[in-house]
């Protein structure tokens, strides 16, 4: 079984229990009465900001309020991704304004007609102006070609009504969404703004307040807070960023900010502790030990690295003789771990098997490290600490002793391929023991 990354769809998938934190967020939004209003998610990478937002937009739907969801990661160019995000609420609104007026009366067909043509004439002027900063690629939802010809055209002859709509883009942009909406408001949620680059990122906000910010809306933004307050530090002084100003610029686009609410470490496990398909690790106290103690409560690398023991575990079992004893297994998931956090001890690790020992050994003697011990352990603490932790002396768990060298290679190589190491191209067939047979090998059967 392979889990994927993918946010929940909706409310009813939630498993971490962002429905209660997302409701009050919503209620907030929906009483809001001095509009446009943005509304940033904070919170790190992989803590779930895409679903806690998934589950904002189901409540908002079932209060039949208008949504639009928008991911500028998926567009490479500045200038691609402004355009974008405008065509795509246009487009969102003029798919459901054509539905309400071919159902409508005479006297509500004419008025969507009449917003329909000013989001014709908004569209245009927004291919207009991507024209002439470059002649890109138009990503325009409700344009047809011959629009898209007028606006390359207008790029060496622009005509007046083109400029006017640009400099009235705000004002028309406001009518639009007040009809769309009925006087009400409409959300409008950007996803995953921190993987962007940071050019890219900084467009999104400008274009928020260059060209939405008169409209009834709410704009909810996910984002970690540092990657794109150094987005903005960036942009004002790249070669020495101003981390001050970069951090006043998004207190000021940002009126309310919103911290993402942590996912509990039970959650996680009640989750995933049947996503763990080998029947020795399954219900393994100390596997779950080992997942909070390197990767806390973070869902996404929590799933990076079941999915990689899955694999890991039937791999080790390709020869049903000689199946891999719980020692072994565990010992699988702490080198996973390992690589996953702290590759470079990772690597010293793969040449020198016994530092995992010595580890220990200081740590329950309380001894010093000396040499490139020393310097490894100060370099690498996390990789220290999450050792002590699966110590085999440790009371209260039922850890193995550390690997022997023998182990630890046979682990590695098959973890080139289950886990993604990069430290060669080793046969996956191959990779299944120490001594070049396939399935057997030493710690299988203990």
């Amino acid at each position: 079984m392979l889990l994927t990354d993918n946010p929940i769809p909706d409310a009813d998938g939630d498993h971490f229990g962002f429905r209660t934190h997302a409701a009050v967020l919503c209620a907030a939004i929906t009483a809001t009465e001095d509009l446009p209003l943005t509304v940033g998610v904070f919170g790190p990478w992989g803590m779930g900001k895409s679903s806690f937002m998934k589950v904002c937009q189901d409540l908002l739907d079932q209060r039949d309020i208008p949504t639009v969801w928008f991911n500028p990661w998926k567009y490479d160019q500045k200038d691609e991704i402004w355009h974008a995000l405008i065509q795509s609420v246009l487009t969102e609104i003029a798919q459901d304004l054509e539905e309400r007026r071919q159902k409508g009366d005479l006297a509500l067909r004419e008025r969507m007609a009449g917003a329909l043509e000013t989001i014709r004439r908004l569209s245009q002027a927004a291919a207009w102006l991507l024209a002439r900063r470059a002649a890109g690629p138009l990503t325009a939802g409700v344009l047809t070609a011959d629009d898209v010809d007028a606006a390359q055209t207008a790029l060496t002859e622009p005509g007046t009504e083109t400029y006017l709509h640009v400099n009235h883009f705000e004002q028309d942009f406001k009518d639009v969404v007040h009809t769309y909406t009925d006087g009400g408001r409409l959300v409008l949620f950007i996803d995953d703004l921190d993987r962007c680059s940071p050019d890219a990122a900084i467009t999104v906000l400008d274009s928020l307040k260059l060209f939405l910010g008169e409209g009834s809306c709410v704009f909810v933004l996910a984002m970690d807070y540092q990657v794109v307050a150094e987005a903005a530090a960036r942009r004002f002084h790249a070669e020495n960023p101003d981390e001050a100003r970069g951090r006043q610029y998004l207190e000021k686009l940002i009126h309310f900010p919103y911290h993402l609410p942590g996912v509990s470490f039970e959650a996680i496990v009640r989750h995933l502790q049947d996503k763990v398909t080998d029947a020795e690790l399954a219900g393994s106290r100390e596997l779950w030990e080992l997942v909070e103690v390197a990767f806390e409560a973070n869902p996404r690398r929590v799933r990076r690295f079941v999915n990689g023991l899955n694999l890991t575990a039937m791999t080790l079992r390709m020869n049903p003789a000689d199946p891999p004893s719980r020692r072994l297994l565990l010992h699988a998931g702490t080198l996973l771990a390992l690589h996953m956090k702290h590759p470079d001890f990772f690597g010293v690790l793969k040449s020198d098997p016994g530092v995992w020992r010595r580890f220990d050994d200081a740590e329950f003697f309380r001894t010093e490290l000396s040499g490139q011990d020393a310097l490894l352990a100060r370099e690498n603490p996390g990789a220290r600490r999450l050792l002590a932790r699966v110590s085999f002396r440790r009371e209260g768990y039922d850890f193995p002793d550390p690997p022997t060298p023998t182990e630890i290679r046979l682990l590695t190589q098959v973890l080139t391929v289950t886990g993604g190491l990069s430290n060669g191209t080793a046969d996956p067939s191959a990779a299944a023991t120490a001594d070049g047979t396939t399935g057997a090998g030493p710690g299988h059967g203990a």
